[in-house]
């Protein structure tokens, strides 16, 4: 079941100007990343790559590999998603779903492993009039591990197209939530869509983007089915709510157990 609340908007987070050790809205706070991690963000270090990834991954790819047409399902869950106040986008891409939806009310924070793409993203939004370059915070991080200190409470987090990019098996990817819960709001939501490798059928196109992606690394997601992600959900959130749109999971989950 989803989260129904409405949830009000937050103060705009600040650092204190007087603390040299907080970081304020427009810097980049620099964590270490695991090897394995960092070398499946590092394809996206490739300019080439991120000027393509909306028309190829997000046109071409997710209508006729994963049979997922971005528009019609995966950015309508993304914007019913994202809650006025603080939000937290996780692998950022190229900000296209951010670029698509009405931020107003929203203080974004973008995090990601790779330099290139959180840069891209918010002098896209910035460029196309949906967020201040003041008021959005960057930060370069390794999601495997607990936000720092400095980050606010969330109202809303998306992971799209991610949890199939981490290494190892579902156990290992959703551990994430374990920390993640810590910085949602009560009412806040959290939500995602990802590509899954077990009990669904890859048609020619698929099996030859998901081998492609497995072999040079941008992928780990052979084992990826969706009862797993599900009880991996329930685990940490009393509120969950999943489908199963071609062979894309999308997910979404509410009222942390913490």
């Amino acid at each position: 079941m989803a989260a129904t609340s409405t949830l009000t908007q937050r103060p705009v987070f600040t650092a204190p100007a007087a603390s040299a050790n907080m970081i304020r809205s427009d810097d980049t706070d620099r964590m270490p990343s695991s090897e394995a991690s960092a070398r499946g963000a590092a394809i996206y270090s490739q300019s080439w790559l991120l000027t393509i990834y909306d028309w190829w991954v997000l046109g071409i790819v997710s209508t006729y590999a994963w049979a997922c047409s971005v528009p019609n399902y995966t950015l309508p869950w993304f914007r019913s998603n994202v809650r006025q106040g603080q939000h937290l986008d996780i692998g950022v891409g190229t900000g296209y779903y951010l670029a698509q939806t009405d931020l107003t009310g929203v203080q974004v924070t973008l995090a990601d492993l790779n330099q290139d793409a959180l840069d891209a993203t918010k002098d896209r939004l910035v460029a196309e009039g949906k967020v201040k370059a003041e008021d959005t915070r960057c930060l370069l991080h390794d999601i495997t591990r607990p936000l720092p200190p400095s980050c606010p409470k969330f109202n809303s987090m998306s992971l799209y197209y991610l949890l199939h990019c981490m290494p190892g098996p579902v156990p290992a990817k959703t551990a994430i939530f374990s920390h993640l819960k810590h910085n949602l709001t009560p009412d806040g939501v959290i939500s995602g869509a990802s590509i899954l490798g077990q009990d669904v059928r890859h048609n020619l196109f698929g099996r030859l983007i998901m081998a492609f992606g497995n072999w040079n690394g941008m992928f780990d997601n052979r084992a990826d089915n969706a009862v797993d992600f599900d009880r991996a959900l329930r685990e940490h959130f009393h509120e969950v709510e999943t489908q199963v749109r071609g062979v894309i999971f999308l997910w979404r989950a509410s009222k942390p157990k913490v």
